[in-house]
């Protein structure tokens, strides 16, 4: 397949993502064709129940994401997390890559986070990477890799039940 097609049709969410110096809106938008409708943007930023923060900041979404700059403002890691989260949904792609989308999050956010997944992942294929295994539930299939290598795979009531390396590191999870 030609590169520009998949990059096309897939939403990203890095490990490691960008915090860029710009105003909310760019933020979701960038490396987006955008009009002047901001009902985009607000979907995305809706979608992972980000609406109240924006709101809340001096300018909305024309608030500069960027502290040292006068004027600007600076987000929670767990807000800048969702910002990204929504930079990915705003493309609509038909795939969805999330590598840890909620490791800066506390609890309730990654809930409400996870939960949101569920409801978007209804209509495209959805890979989530994670090591917190209780959030593999909503999962319709499981894949485990060790060394590059698929090693189990299935439902969650399966692997959690079956005797191999998921349900070993979901009893070491669980064992604090």
């Amino acid at each position: 397949m030609d590169p520009t097609t998949v990059w096309t049709h897939t939403g990203l969410v890095p490990q490691i993502f960008a915090q860029w110096p710009l105003r909310v809106r760019e933020n979701v938008t960038l490396g987006q064709p955008r009009t002047h409708d901001d009902a985009p943007v607000w979907q995305a930023v809706d979608a992972v129940g980000l609406r109240d923060a924006v709101e809340d900041l001096p300018a909305g979404l024309d608030t500069l994401l960027a502290r040292d700059v006068f004027g600007g403002t600076e987000l929670s890691g767990g807000q800048w997390q969702r910002i990204a989260c929504s930079r990915a949904l705003y493309r609509r792609p038909g795939l969805l890559i999330l590598d840890e989308p909620t490791s800066q999050m506390d609890p309730r956010g990654e809930h409400q986070i996870f939960e949101r997944i569920k409801a978007i992942a209804a209509d495209r294929i959805t890979i989530v990477v994670t090591h917190c295994l209780e959030n593999t539930k909503i999962a319709d299939h499981i894949i485990v890799m060790e060394h590059g290598r698929i090693t189990e795979q299935g439902p969650y009531d399966a692997l959690a039940h079956g005797a191999g390396t998921f349900a070993e590191l979901l009893e070491l999870s669980q064992d604090r």
